[in-house]
């Protein structure tokens, strides 16, 4: 078994959910992309422009979020 690879069980099985996840999303930004410029006819740079601010603002609000639903509780938030 290549080091890389955790052992069979729990591990194993987290790892791989995080791969399909992984490529899942790759996937779907990707698609995402090509609809704007390709569907939608946006010019790349405004498609960029627009993913980069999301990606920031999510980014930010993520770690806001988080750190409220710390004080208040996950679940109220």
């Amino acid at each position: 078994m290549p080091r890389w690879m955790p052992d069979a069980g729990p591990q194993r099985i987290l790892a791989v959910s995080n791969l399909v996840y992984t490529l899942g999303s790759g996937l779907h930004l990707t698609a995402g992309v090509l609809y704007f410029t390709e569907a939608v006819r946006l010019p790349a740079g405004e498609v960029g422009l627009g993913l980069g601010i999301a990606g920031l603002l999510a980014l930010v609000l993520g770690v806001a979020v988080g750190h409220l639903a710390d004080r208040r509780g996950a679940r109220g938030i």
